[in-house]
């Protein structure tokens, strides 16, 4: 997986502390997404499903889908991410909260 350098430097911060907390590294299904392979998304998923080509937070690497147990809302490791992600830089935007996305997180700095 990739993401830009500044976004990666705080992941591997997140992750360890997600490692003393959970005992596991983070589990991460999609990080950076090349500009073609948002295209193919964009043209396979419904509409409002996937964000516009050249507009991806994947496109810029700086977000990240989780999975782990992290994807399920209410989950532990959806519940500590939420309350201790935001000190790494990272969020579970707004637009993806309520079930939309879990899984979805974004760099912010």
């Amino acid at each position: 997986e990739r993401l830009r350098p500044d976004a990666a430097v705080a992941f591997v911060g997140l992750d360890a502390a997600y490692r003393e907390r959970f005992g596991s590294p983070l589990c991460v299904a999609d990080s950076y997404r090349p500009y073609h392979e948002q295209v193919l998304l964009f043209q396979q998923m419904l509409p409002g499903m996937a964000a516009h080509p050249g507009t991806s937070q994947h496109g810029l690497g700086l977000a990240v889908d989780l999975c782990g147990g992290v994807h399920e809302l209410g989950s532990p490791e959806h519940a500590w991410m939420l309350s201790h992600a935001p000190t790494h830089g990272w969020v579970n935007p707004h637009w993806a909260r309520n079930g939309f996305e879990p899984w979805h997180w974004e760099f912010t700095g």
